[in-house]
Protein backbone atom coordinates (compact mmCIF):
# COMPACT_ATOMS: atom_id res chain seq x y z
CA UNK A 1 0.00 0.00 0.00
CA UNK A 2 1.42 3.66 -0.85
CA UNK A 3 1.25 6.19 1.34
CA UNK A 4 -0.92 7.89 -0.61
CA UNK A 5 -3.44 4.98 0.02
CA UNK A 6 -2.80 5.21 3.81
CA UNK A 7 -2.99 8.42 4.03
CA UNK A 8 -6.50 7.95 2.09
CA UNK A 9 -7.87 5.27 4.56
CA UNK A 10 -6.90 7.56 7.54
CA UNK A 11 -8.76 10.41 6.66
CA UNK A 12 -11.66 8.37 5.99
CA UNK A 13 -11.61 6.90 9.47
CA UNK A 14 -8.99 4.40 10.08
CA UNK A 15 -6.93 6.08 12.78
CA UNK A 16 -5.02 2.60 13.25
CA UNK A 17 -3.47 3.25 9.57
CA UNK A 18 -1.69 6.00 10.32
CA UNK A 19 0.36 3.10 12.88
CA UNK A 20 1.58 2.08 9.15
CA UNK A 21 3.00 5.55 8.20
CA UNK A 22 4.37 5.58 11.55
CA UNK A 23 6.22 2.57 10.82
CA UNK A 24 7.75 3.81 7.93
CA UNK A 25 8.83 7.38 8.51
CA UNK A 26 9.41 7.26 12.29
CA UNK A 27 13.79 6.57 11.33
CA UNK A 28 13.59 9.08 8.65
CA UNK A 29 12.24 11.62 11.14
CA UNK A 30 14.50 10.87 13.37
CA UNK A 31 17.45 10.88 11.31
CA UNK A 32 16.15 14.40 9.95
CA UNK A 33 16.28 15.58 13.09
CA UNK A 34 19.65 14.23 14.49
CA UNK A 35 21.27 15.76 11.71
CA UNK A 36 19.28 18.87 12.02
CA UNK A 37 20.59 19.70 15.88
CA UNK A 38 23.02 17.16 16.73
CA UNK A 39 21.49 15.90 19.90
CA UNK A 40 19.95 11.98 19.69
CA UNK A 41 17.77 12.55 22.36
CA UNK A 42 15.97 15.98 21.05
CA UNK A 43 15.51 14.05 17.88
CA UNK A 44 13.39 11.46 19.17
CA UNK A 45 11.55 14.06 20.86
CA UNK A 46 11.10 15.91 17.91
CA UNK A 47 10.42 13.06 15.57
CA UNK A 48 7.66 12.27 18.19
CA UNK A 49 6.14 15.36 18.18
CA UNK A 50 6.50 15.75 14.36
CA UNK A 51 4.53 12.65 13.78
CA UNK A 52 1.80 13.48 16.35
CA UNK A 53 1.18 16.86 14.67
CA UNK A 54 1.57 15.08 11.01
CA UNK A 55 -1.30 13.19 12.53
CA UNK A 56 -3.50 15.96 14.01
CA UNK A 57 -2.68 17.83 10.35
CA UNK A 58 -2.95 15.01 8.19
CA UNK A 59 -6.42 16.99 6.59
CA UNK A 60 -4.08 19.92 5.73
CA UNK A 61 -2.01 17.61 3.56
CA UNK A 62 -2.71 18.73 -0.25
CA UNK A 63 -0.75 15.98 -1.78
CA UNK A 64 -1.32 12.13 0.12
CA UNK A 65 1.53 11.24 -2.23
CA UNK A 66 4.23 13.72 -0.68
CA UNK A 67 3.16 12.76 2.98
CA UNK A 68 7.50 11.51 3.76
CA UNK A 69 8.40 15.55 2.14
CA UNK A 70 5.36 17.22 4.57
CA UNK A 71 6.65 14.96 7.48
CA UNK A 72 10.16 15.82 6.82
CA UNK A 73 9.14 19.63 6.67
CA UNK A 74 7.61 19.33 9.95
CA UNK A 75 10.53 18.20 11.66
CA UNK A 76 12.62 20.82 10.40
CA UNK A 77 10.27 23.40 11.80
CA UNK A 78 10.14 21.72 15.01
CA UNK A 79 14.10 21.45 14.87
CA UNK A 80 14.07 25.18 14.33
CA UNK A 81 11.97 26.10 17.18
CA UNK A 82 14.43 23.45 19.66
CA UNK A 83 17.42 25.39 17.96
CA UNK A 84 15.93 28.48 18.76
CA UNK A 85 15.24 27.62 22.91
CA UNK A 86 18.51 25.93 23.07
CA UNK A 87 20.59 29.30 21.33
CA UNK A 88 21.36 32.04 23.66
CA UNK A 89 24.49 33.52 22.15
CA UNK A 90 24.36 36.58 19.86
CA UNK A 91 25.22 34.60 16.56
CA UNK A 92 22.42 34.40 14.07
CA UNK A 93 20.91 30.70 14.40
CA UNK A 94 22.01 29.54 10.82
CA UNK A 95 25.91 30.85 11.69
CA UNK A 96 25.75 29.26 15.02
CA UNK A 97 28.35 25.66 15.22
CA UNK A 98 26.05 23.11 16.79
CA UNK A 99 28.18 21.45 19.64
CA UNK A 100 27.56 17.31 19.28
CA UNK A 101 26.15 16.43 22.91
CA UNK A 102 26.34 13.19 22.26
CA UNK A 103 29.59 10.82 21.75
CA UNK A 104 30.51 9.33 18.35
CA UNK A 105 27.84 6.37 17.95
CA UNK A 106 28.36 3.72 15.42
CA UNK A 107 26.39 5.39 12.91
CA UNK A 108 28.41 8.80 13.62
CA UNK A 109 31.39 9.11 10.73
CA UNK A 110 33.05 11.86 9.06
CA UNK A 111 29.81 12.52 7.42
CA UNK A 112 28.06 12.99 9.77
CA UNK A 113 30.67 15.24 12.04
CA UNK A 114 30.80 17.30 8.29
CA UNK A 115 27.20 18.00 8.29
CA UNK A 116 27.08 19.23 11.50
CA UNK A 117 29.37 22.26 10.72
CA UNK A 118 27.23 23.10 7.98
CA UNK A 119 25.03 26.06 8.86
CA UNK A 120 21.49 25.23 9.39
CA UNK A 121 19.84 26.67 6.06
CA UNK A 122 22.29 24.05 4.45
CA UNK A 123 22.07 21.17 6.46
CA UNK A 124 17.94 22.29 6.05
CA UNK A 125 18.38 21.90 2.46
CA UNK A 126 20.75 18.50 2.32
CA UNK A 127 18.56 17.04 5.11
CA UNK A 128 15.60 17.93 2.92
CA UNK A 129 16.58 16.62 0.23
CA UNK A 130 18.77 13.36 0.67
CA UNK A 131 17.07 12.23 3.84
CA UNK A 132 13.51 13.43 3.05
CA UNK A 133 13.85 12.75 -0.33
CA UNK A 134 12.14 15.67 -1.43
CA UNK A 135 12.24 17.13 -4.96
CA UNK A 136 13.57 20.78 -5.27
CA UNK A 137 10.13 22.01 -6.33
CA UNK A 138 9.09 20.61 -2.69
CA UNK A 139 12.10 22.06 -0.90
CA UNK A 140 11.04 25.47 -2.95
CA UNK A 141 7.64 25.75 -1.78
CA UNK A 142 8.74 24.37 1.84
CA UNK A 143 11.05 27.51 2.30
CA UNK A 144 9.39 29.85 0.24
CA UNK A 145 11.91 30.41 -2.01
CA UNK A 146 12.57 29.35 -6.19
CA UNK A 147 13.90 25.95 -7.56
CA UNK A 148 16.00 27.76 -9.09
CA UNK A 149 17.84 29.03 -5.93
CA UNK A 150 17.35 26.01 -4.27
CA UNK A 151 19.11 24.05 -7.01
CA UNK A 152 22.07 26.73 -6.02
CA UNK A 153 21.45 26.15 -2.82
CA UNK A 154 22.06 22.62 -2.32
CA UNK A 155 24.77 22.56 -4.96
CA UNK A 156 26.85 24.95 -2.66
CA UNK A 157 25.90 22.82 0.64
CA UNK A 158 26.78 19.92 -1.14
CA UNK A 159 30.63 21.62 -2.32
CA UNK A 160 31.54 22.98 1.10
CA UNK A 161 30.20 19.53 2.80
CA UNK A 162 32.82 17.87 0.47
CA UNK A 163 35.38 20.56 1.73
CA UNK A 164 34.78 19.90 4.83
CA UNK A 165 35.23 15.99 4.51
CA UNK A 166 37.95 16.36 2.61
CA UNK A 167 39.78 18.71 5.27
CA UNK A 168 38.46 16.04 7.75
CA UNK A 169 40.33 13.37 5.84
CA UNK A 170 43.46 15.88 5.62
CA UNK A 171 43.72 16.56 9.28
CA UNK A 172 43.07 12.89 9.83
CA UNK A 173 45.93 11.78 7.93
CA UNK A 174 48.50 14.49 9.88
CA UNK A 175 47.78 12.93 12.87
Amino acid sequence: MTDAQVVRQVLAGNADAYALLVQRHQRTAVAAAHHLTGDREAARDIAQEALVDAWRGLGDLRDPAKFAGWLVGIVRNKCRAFLRERHTGDVPLEDAPLPSVDPPGPQDGPTLEALRMLPLKDREILVARIIGEMSYAEIARSTGTTVNNVRVRCCRARQRLRELMAEAGEAGERS
